[in-house]
C-alpha cells in the first residue's frame, strides 16, 4: 500500500472524522442481550482474568446467551473480538472509587452491577466506533487504487452515513468488527500485501468464522507474488488455533461454540426472501445506497473481472450463509444485522456507479435520493431507540413479532417513524447527545 503523505493524511482524516462521528452518536447503553453478555465477559477478563460471567444467570433463565462449561461456570456464546477489546478498554479507561455501571432489565428485579467503573464502560460501548471507523478508512484506501479521490469519498461517505453501517458502528454486536477487519484484508489483497491480508482476515475471524469465507480474498494476493507468499497462510491458522483455544477454554472443546441446538436450517429461500427483500429486514431497506452496487458490478467487471466476481461470491456466499442460520433475522435488532460484515464489501461495487453517475444528471439524481433515504433511516433510528419501540409494540403483545419482518405497515421501520409523533428531546438514542444537547436524566 502506498505509503506516501497524502495516503496517510487522507487515511489519517478519515479515521478519526469517522471515529468522532460514531463515538458521539454511540447509544451509550446496552440494549441487547448479545451485548450485555459480551461486554461482561470483556470486563470479567480485565478485571479478574476469566471469561465465566455467573452474575448473568438470571439472564440465562429468559433468554439463552450462552451455557455453563465443564467447571459449572456460565459463559457468553459469542466469539472473544468484542470481548477481547472490551477489556482492553475497560482495562485502559476504568478508574478506581468511580460509580458502578448498572446494568437494567432483561427480567432482572433490580439493576445489575456489570462493572465497577461508570467511565471504563462508558468507553468500552464505544468499541464499535473504532471499528466503524477503520471499516471506512480502509474502504477509502482500497476504492483509492481503482477510482479519483473524488468518487472514493463520496462513497465512504455513503456507505458510512447512509447505510446500516453507521447504526451497527453505535453498538456492540460483533458484526462491526468482522467488516472493518474483512475489508481491510480486502484492501491489503488489492495491494499485494499478502501478509497484511492474512493477518487482518486471522482477526476477522475472531469475530465471526464465516469470514473464513474471503480465503479467495487472500489466495488471490499470494497468487499474485507466488510461493514466497505462501507462508502468509500460516497467520489465518493461528487465528483459527485462537479461536479454538477460546472455545476449549470456556466449553472444554475446540469446536463447541456455545450455541447448542442452534444452527442452520436445511433451506435458505426464506432467509434469503427476507435479507434482500422483506420489508422489515431488507438490507435495501436500511441501506438504500446498496442498490447502487447492482449496475455497479456490471460496470467494474468491465474494468476489474477478478475482483468483481470475487467481491460477488463473497457476498452471495455470505448472505447465503446467513440466510440458512436459524435465526436469519437477528433477532430483536434493528437492520440487517447479521449480513452487515458485508456492507463495505458493497462499497466497492457501489463506486461504478457514482463514477457513472457523475456524467449522468439523472443518474446524480438518483444516487442522491437513495443517499437522502439512507441517511433518513439512520436519522429516524437515532432520534428514539428501536429497541423501546420495539418493546412497546410487540413485547406488550400489541403486534406480532413476524409482522415486524414481512409486512410493510408493521415493519419495524413503520413502527420507528410513527413512535416519533409523541417524540422528545431526551428519546435521543445518544448518550454523549443527550448530555451536550438537552438536560434530560442520563
Amino acid at each position: 500500500m502506498p505509503a506516501n503523505r497524502q495516503y496517510l493524511v487522507a487515511g489519517s482524516l478519515c479515521f478519526v472524522s469517522f471515529l468522532l462521528f460514531y463515538g458521539l452518536t454511540s447509544r451509550g447503553a446496552l440494549q441487547a442481550s448479545d451485548e450485555v453478555a459480551v461486554f461482561a465477559s470483556g470486563v470479567a477478563l480485565a478485571t479478574h482474568g476469566h471469561l465465566a460471567i455467573d452474575e448473568l444467570q438470571w439472564m440465562q433463565d429468559h433468554v439463552n446467551i450462552g451455557q455453563k462449561g465443564p467447571d459449572d461456570h456460565l459463559y457468553a456464546k459469542y466469539f472473544p473480538g468484542n470481548v477481547f477489546g472490551v477489556a482492553l478498554l475497560y482495562k485502559l479507561a476504568a478508574q478506581s472509587n468511580d460509580q458502578p455501571y448498572l446494568q437494567r432489565g432483561f427480567g432482572a428485579a433490580q439493576p445489575n452491577e456489570l462493572a465497577s467503573s461508570t467511565i471504563g464502560a462508558r468507553w468500552a460501548i464505544k468499541l464499535n466506533a473504532m471499528w466503524g471507523a477503520l471499516g471506512m478508512t480502509a474502504l477509502l484506501l482500497l476504492l483509492r487504487r481503482y477510482f479519483d479521490w473524488r468518487t472514493a469519498i463520496l462513497v465512504v461517505v455513503m456507505v458510512g452515513s447512509c447505510s446500516d453501517w453507521w447504526y451497527q458502528s453505535r453498538g456492540l454486536f460483533s458484526e462491526v468488527g468482522a467488516g472493518a477487519f474483512l475489508i481491510a484484508s480486502l484492501c491489503f489483497a488489492v495491494y499485494d500485501l499478502p501478509y497484511s491480508s492474512a493477518t487482518a482476515l486471522a482477526i476477522s475471524l475472531l469475530f465471526r468464522p464465516t469470514n473464513l469465507l474471503a480465503l479467495p480474498i487472500w489466495a488471490m494476493s499470494v497468487l499474485r507474488k507466488g510461493p514466497k507468499a505462501f507462508g502468509s497462510g500460516l497467520i489465518i491458522i493461528i487465528g483459527a488455533l485462537i479461536l479454538a483455544a477460546y472455545n476449549q477454554a470456556r466449553f472444554g472443546s475446540a469446536l463447541n461454540f456455545g450455541y447448542g441446538s442452534e444452527g442452520f436450517e436445511a433451506s435458505s429461500f426464506r432467509g434469503l426472501y427476507g435479507i434482500l427483500l422483506s420489508p422489515g429486514r431488507s438490507i435495501f431497506v436500511y441501506s438504500p445506497p446498496l442498490l447502487l452496487a447492482i449496475p455497479g458490478a456490471w460496470f467494474f467487471y468491465k474494468r476489474e473481472k477478478i475482483l468483481t466476481i470475487l467481491c460477488l461470491i463473497l457476498a452471495m456466499s455470505y448472505a447465503i450463509t446467513i440466510a440458512a442460520w436459524h435465526s436469519w433475522d437477528g433477532g430483536l435488532s434493528w437492520g440487517s444485522r447479521l449480513i452487515t460484515p458485508i456492507v463495505p464489501l458493497l462499497g466497492v461495487l457501489i463506486a461504478p456507479s457514482l463514477e457513472y453517475a457523475w456524467t449522468k444528471k439523472w443518474g446524480a439524481l438518483a444516487a442522491l435520493l437513495l443517499g437522502s433515504m439512507g441517511v433518513s433511516v439512520q436519522v429516524v433510528a437515532l432520534l428514539r431507540s428501536p429497541m423501546r419501540v420495539m418493546i412497546d409494540e410487540v413485547a406488550t403483545g400489541k403486534i406480532q413479532y413476524q409482522d415486524t419482518i414481512y409486512t410493510a405497515h408493521n415493519s419495524w421501520l413503520a413502527l420507528q417513524i410513527r413512535s416519533l409523533s409523541s417524540w422528545q428531546s431526551c428519546d435521543l438514542d445518544s448518550y454523549t447527545l443527550r448530555r451536550l444537547l438537552t438536560s434530560c436524566p442520563n
